[in-house]
């Protein structure tokens, strides 16, 4: 706080603030003869507000400076400031440091980019250098650099050095590269459980340092950045402070600067600072994070005035505060009524012994909220404990409501209710003691020579699975629950098989129970039908469609969200067949269409749309595929479920469709935008590696190697270090990311180290196979390396998957492109007759590809070199204009390698026709690019090599 205080500090701001209130609701001229008044013969009082009106009353005081611009400690007001510290030059030395840029300026310091120059190694790093005119609280400045240096935690940033410099002390910290937290949220539209996710990091850095006996003091979004990988940083303990036992305030704790908006009362009125200081900022934070916005603004206001808001003023609630926002808060406010407006009620409390003592009982509160337990900011309340626990258990205690009802109603009916919402009660017991059974406890067919945790959990629920019908048998409705909780098990474990099986037991027992048309037993069926589609198992899931079909057409239920569910498993099972697009597509256009009318918050519906969307694009219709996957985008936006485990994937796939379109910029904004969703959603994993490769992908694409190689390298790591490695859909997935990156190998020319990696893929793709096109890209992966690598195999390879493409879908985009790898292969392997036929065939069809496949261009180049080959110079050139038309026309986004081969063709056919200086000019374009966007290995390198030889050899020549 920038004013000097005596010991008695919080007994004097009190009665100086009571004082002050009065004196700023008078007139000035009333002023002086109320002060008088006011002080009560107290001189020191009424110096210290005769002080306070003075500065008031002038134009550039301290205390008319706006409330969150650092002011530096308070001078008398006849002091001059000192003059600014000049910025270091980039360019310039501090230690072994060389000066890159300024970051920041604060009240104390200067923070700059700078690199490491003593040529050990490359390193950017923040210098943070202690400003001429703040060299009396140098004690403060080392201070900061002795806690920073007692700290090692993921979400602080690291001291890396230190020392002097012309007299004046520096350290060397972490760069970190990000945003603060709240814009980082807002860019990316995180909801809620993105939002709780980064706050609880944060909270675990300030416990971390609370164990360590700091208190930071300073917490707001400014001092909490998320890199764009999504972690959090925690910066500035430039006022960080060690709690001493019984420690009260001190002058260099007065003297500090602060930021009133998210100070604790007690640091504005100079009192002792404890953990609950932090507490109250983390609440402001949070209250922030989750409204949008502060509950007040102090910018612009005077620093008197910003003081006593935020000491007197209480925030409204959460909620209430979100629900008045001019715009849309970035989470709705139905979810934050309730526990959350507790909890940030509880954290922003003025006095500390009433907010939470630790920031662990605060994120202990925030991770009840989310998992629907009680929390202590709602303490003592009965109802709500008890609603608390209804929310959990809403199915098995739907019966409990009953019993109000029959009170207001009258005595008569309370006993048979009250044992009826017993028996719920009961019956949620009886599932949580079950489910808590196969993982604590052992029975008749646990392996006694294991110990429970080194056995698998598959095995673990086979025993439970098997226990349903021994233990429950004389209670079927119970049963039923149970299997369905063991199927959603074993779907979470992979286990389509079991889970099939299992749903298939559960539609006997409904059926028995209530019939056919159940809604129990229609589910069952449901998830009996996605199962076996699931394990491939085409004809289980035909027969139990027609057993659906009829049950949903005698009980009436066509036009209803069951048969809109139908008509996608439908377009599933179609998927299979030969010639299914056309059926494929009215199959979903009817999902669709029966979502809208009937069910159109059915989550399914979304699920609807995408596919539909893969469909279009499959078949080439990319305008209607991005169309379709904004409106999936735009409806989830618009549901409870706008998160991002929901969005990331939507974000991923309109972006191809945007490649494809030739929209990179969108696609490259999409793949950024999914990253971080996914890894706030759910953590480095599947999700988030697969948004990383695709961006990866069209970065190495694009000719953007350097950045590309570098998200490789990230995703690489993540996999390696993955804990759960033993999860098949994980293991298929970062088998995916391998197969991009090998691909991208191949492409600048190390078709040798992507090999290895292609052949360790085969096993999973062929033991996992989530889909099978991943075994035909893997086929198609090995096939392109080894025709780089002058393979055998490569032929047999190529044709027997441009054969099985043609045969599936003759007119898809991956079977288009497979036609102009096959020319080019045949060509460069001296097959010209069979390479004429690819490429005039791909030639006829160009009409209907140019925009969207390579396969023109490269039909076109394949075509100028056959031509050249035959001494037809003339044909040559014409082609080699056509090949270039082509690429100029092609608006999906493609790998810019396929130019500089059309360069290398074009240098050659210019040579030929005795137009040298242009051939010299196409050989040193391709080289250069070449040598911009492939490894140093790479034969386009070297083919461009040889061209630039031979051009400046025949143009020296003549």
């Amino acid at each position: 706080m920038p004013m000097t205080m005596t010991t008695n500090a919080t007994q004097d701001w009190g009665r100086m603030e009571a004082a002050l209130d009065h004196l700023l609701d008078l007139p000035a001229t009333e002023q002086p003869m109320a002060l008088l008044h006011l002080a009560g013969g107290d001189a020191g009082l009424l110096a210290k507000l005769r002080r306070l009106l003075d500065q008031m009353a002038r134009e550039d005081t301290w205390l008319d400076r706006p409330a969150l611009q650092d002011p530096g400690p308070l001078d008398p007001p006849g002091n001059a400031p000192a003059a600014p510290f000049a910025s270091l030059a980039p360019g310039q030395r501090v230690g072994a440091y060389r000066i890159i840029g300024v970051i920041g300026r604060g009240g104390m310091g200067e923070v700059y980019r700078a690199e490491r120059a003593d040529g050990h190694f490359e390193q950017q790093v923040a210098l943070k250098l202690i400003r001429r005119e703040a060299i009396d609280h140098v004690d403060r400045f080392q201070a900061e650099r002795q806690i920073l240096a007692t700290l090692e935690h993921p979400a602080i940033t690291r001291i890396l050095d230190g020392g002097l410099h012309d007299g004046q002390p520096y350290m060397v910290m972490e760069l970190v590269e990000g945003q603060s937290i709240t814009a980082w949220c807002r860019d990316r539209g995180i909801g809620l459980d993105g939002r709780l996710t980064l706050f609880l990091a944060v909270c675990n850095a300030v416990a971390y340092a609370h164990r360590n006996l700091i208190v930071h003091r300073d917490l707001k979004p400014g001092n909490v950045l998320v890199t764009p990988q999504g972690q959090v940083k925690l910066l500035d303990f430039g006022i960080a402070k060690r709690i001493v036992s019984g420690q009260g305030a001190d002058p260099e704790t007065l003297l500090a600067p602060l930021t009133p908006g998210y100070a604790a009362p007690e640091q504005l009125l100079g009192g002792p600072v404890s953990t609950a200081t932090d507490a109250y900022a983390l609440g402001m934070l949070l209250y922030e994070l989750l409204a949008g916005a502060r509950p007040w603004t102090l910018e612009g206001m005077p620093l008197a005035l910003a003081v006593r808001a935020a000491l007197q003023e209480v925030p409204p609630p959460l909620s209430q505060f979100a629900a008045r926002a001019d715009g849309p808060p970035p989470v709705p406010m139905r979810k934050l009524v309730g526990d959350l407006d507790a909890i940030v009620a509880k954290a922003l409390r003025k006095e500390p012994a009433q907010r939470y003592g630790t920031v662990d009982a605060l994120a202990r509160d925030v991770e009840r909220m989310r998992d629907g337990l009680p929390v202590s900011a709602r303490s003592g309340s009965r109802r709500y404990v008890l609603g608390r626990f209804m929310k959990r258990h809403r199915l098995p205690l739907m019966a409990a409501g009953l019993l109000t009802l029959a009170v207001l109603g009258g005595l008569g009916g309370v006993t048979w209710q009250y044992l009826r919402a017993q028996k719920a009660v009961a019956r949620a017991e009886t599932i949580k003691a079950f489910v808590v059974s196969l993982f604590g406890a052992t029975d008749a067919g646990f392996p006694t020579d294991r110990r429970r945790r080194d056995v698998p959990a598959e095995k673990l629920v086979d025993l439970g699975a098997r226990r349903i019908e021994q233990e429950f048998g004389q209670d079927p409705g119970l049963a039923l629950e149970l299997y369905g909780i063991t199927r959603q098990l074993y779907q979470s474990l992979d286990d389509a098989e079991s889970a099939t099986r299992i749903a298939a037991q559960r539609t006997d027992l409904g059926r028995k129970l209530y019939g056919n048309d159940h809604p129990i037993v229609i589910d069952s069926l449901f998830d009996e039908v996605w199962g076996a589609i699931t394990a491939y198992d085409m004809g289980k899931a035909r027969q139990v469609m027609a057993t659906l079909d009829a049950v949903l057409r005698t009980s009436g239920r066509d036009e209803t969200a069951y048969r809109a569910q139908w008509w996608m498993a439908q377009a599933a099972l179609l998927k299979s067949g030969p010639d299914s697009q056309l059926a494929r597509r009215q199959a979903l256009d009817q999902a669709i269409a029966l979502y809208e009318r009937h069910a159109p918050d059915d989550p399914d519906y979304i699920r609807a749309l995408q596919n539909a969307a893969i469909l279009r694009m499959q078949t080439g219709d990319y305008a209607m595929a991005a169309a379709l996957y904004q409106k999936a985008l735009d409806h989830r936006l618009a549901t409870d479920e706008a998160d991002g485990v929901g969005i990331a994937p939507i974000l991923v796939n309109q972006a191809v469709v945007f490649e494809r379109l030739g929209r990179t910029g969108e696609a490259l904004g999409n793949y950024e935008r999914a990253g971080p969703l996914a890894l706030a959603a759910g953590g480095v994993g599947p999700s988030y590696w697969f948004a990383l490769a695709q961006r990866a992908k069209l970065l190495h694409k694009l000719g953007r190697r350097a950045e590309a190689l570098a998200l490789y390298d990230t995703l690489l790591a993540q996999i390696r270090d993955d804990p759960t490695p033993g999860s098949p859909h994980i293991r298929t997935t970062a088998a995916q990311v391998q197969l991009v990156y090998a691909n991208s190998l191949t492409a600048e020319g190390r078709a040798a180290d992507a090999l290895p990696i292609l052949e360790r893929l085969r096993p999973i793709f062929e033991s996992q196979p989530d889909d099978p096109r991943d075994m035909r890209r893997l086929r198609l992966a090995l096939a392109l390396a080894s025709a780089q690598l002058g393979r055998d195999d490569a032929r047999v390879l190529l044709s027997q998957l441009l054969a099985e493409n043609m045969a599936k879908e003759p007119n898809g985009q991956d079977t288009q492109d497979l036609r102009g790898q096959w020319g080019w292969y045949l060509l460069s392997h001296g097959n010209m007759g069979e390479a004429a036929q690819v490429f005039d065939d791909a030639i006829r069809d160009e009409a209907r590809l140019r925009l969207t496949s390579i396969t023109p261009t490269l039909a076109w180049t394949g075509r100028a070199r056959l031509m050249l080959s035959q001494g037809n110079v003339a044909e040559a050139e014409a082609a080699i204009e056509h090949a270039q038309a082509a690429y100029d026309g092609l608006r999906a986004a493609h790998d810019v390698r396929i130019h500089t081969t059309l360069l290398l063709t074009r240098s050659a056919v210019r040579l030929a026709a005795g137009n040298r200086e242009g051939a010299v000019h196409d050989a040193a374009t391709a080289l250069a690019d070449a040598q911009r966007t492939d490894a140093p290995e790479s034969p386009l390198i070297r083919q461009a090599r040889d061209a630039v030889a031979a051009a400046e050899e025949k143009n020296q020549a003549h």
